[in-house]
């Protein structure tokens, strides 16, 4: 009669099938496999398994948002004040946990994304840029290319997205640049520029939009305080940890120094 492979066996496939044991690890489950028939059966199964549900479900990404609160969570003192280092080990609660998380992966794969999906395009559009400020705040690294200078900003920006990228100096009022950096909204690459308001920073985006000018009042958007206002066939958003009516200030400020950088120069 062959002996089914016991708990701690089933644990130690599991791992090594999705690839979580080390070089070592991995070394010892072979010798396991190669010695026991019925375990290296049990092996070829649960690699089947994987392999059918990566074909047959489609991959879903998470929100922005929710992947960038997520690493806001994992990186809060609250948590890492009461994390104490563990051996690495191979335990019932730990797979439990990977459990979950393929349970989580079929209910979305099998048509539960919809129900937690963003209700339309501009709301995804909100949830994308917002991500990307809490990702560079995170990060330490808001800009690729830092610099004040926005002659240099500009052109750097040019061979990365589509179309002119309105660059503003707004150091007389206070708010000035730190460099720029590009973003994906959707699939479209879209520049953002990073101001610095005293310890506090304004991440901008622009995005191509036909729709006529219009300038929303500052709401709230996953905590943060956010600003939209259109020009140009462009669409602006503006997020940042100031209150609103700093932030509106940094609006007034943006606007009015791009509508003198677009008036004609002077004749002599």
């Amino acid at each position: 009669m062959t002996k089914s492979p016991s708990d701690d066996q089933m644990r130690l496939l599991n791992a090594a099938v999705d690839g979580e044991l080390d070089a070592a690890g991995m070394m010892a489950v072979e010798a396991s496999l190669a010695a026991d028939p019925a375990l290296a059966a049990e092996y070829r199964r649960l690699a089947a398994l994987r392999d059918a549900i990566r074909s047959r479900i489609p991959h879903e990404r998470a929100p922005e948002a929710l992947r960038a609160r997520v690493i806001a969570m994992a990186q809060s003192p609250r948590l890492s004040a009461t994390a104490q280092p563990r051996r690495a080990s191979l335990s019932l609660q730990r797979y439990g946990s990977l459990a979950a998380a393929l349970l989580i992966g079929v209910v979305f794969g099998a048509g539960g994304i919809t129900r937690f999906a963003p209700p339309a395009a501009e709301g995804s559009d909100r949830d994308a840029i917002v991500a990307g400020y809490i990702r560079g705040r995170l990060s330490g690294q808001p800009v690729d290319v830092a610099t004040s200078d926005r002659h240099t900003v500009k052109p750097w920006l040019a061979g990365k997205v589509a179309g002119p990228t309105t660059v503003v100096d707004l150091k007389s009022d206070d708010f000035p640049l730190v460099g720029g950096r590009v973003d994906v909204v959707g699939t479209t690459p879209v520049p953002t520029l990073v101001y610095q308001r005293r310890e506090h920073q304004i991440a901008v985006t622009e995005i191509p939009d036909a729709e006529s000018p219009s300038v929303s009042p500052v709401s709230t958007h996953e905590g943060y305080a956010l600003l939209e206002w259109k020009d140009g066939g462009r669409r602006y958003v503006a997020v940042s940890d100031l209150p609103p009516a700093e932030l509106s200030a940094f609006g007034v400020a943006f606007r009015r120094a791009a509508a003198a950088e677009s008036e004609p120069a002077p004749k002599p």
